[in-house]
């Protein structure tokens, strides 16, 4: 349960720091940051591993697509549903996207539940 619960700080603490240093995505105030950060956080945490493992027979056949688009729809569900988040561009929500990815995955693999 710890390990659960560090994964989600720590996945919140990098989503605050895309949306804050990349050009591009921008939010109307610091609460609906840490919001979507959480938001996302426990997303990436809880809802993740399971979309993954039901799209494991599709990640064989599209050699790992179906991965990059599973962890598309998090933030972008967020990105729709919260007030304040605003995308000005297509560039700057994949490239936080893709270090979201890189970040979750790494996160995932070190902090683990025993």
């Amino acid at each position: 349960m710890a390990g659960f619960l560090l994964r989600i700080l720590i996945n919140a603490i990098i989503i605050c720091t895309i949306v804050v240093e990349l050009p591009g995505i921008f939010v109307d105030t610091l609460g609906g940051t840490l919001l979507g950060a959480a938001i996302i956080g426990t997303a990436n945490a809880a809802i993740r591993p399971f979309i993954t493992l039901a799209a494991m027979p599709l990640n064989a056949v599209t050699v790992g697509a179906c991965a990059f688009f599973t962890n598309l729809l998090a933030p972008l569900a967020v990105f729709k549903a919260l007030p304040g988040f605003q995308v000005s561009s297509f560039l700057a929500p994949l490239a936080g996207i893709v270090l979201m990815t890189l970040c979750s995955y790494t996160v995932t693999r070190v902090i683990q539940d025993r």
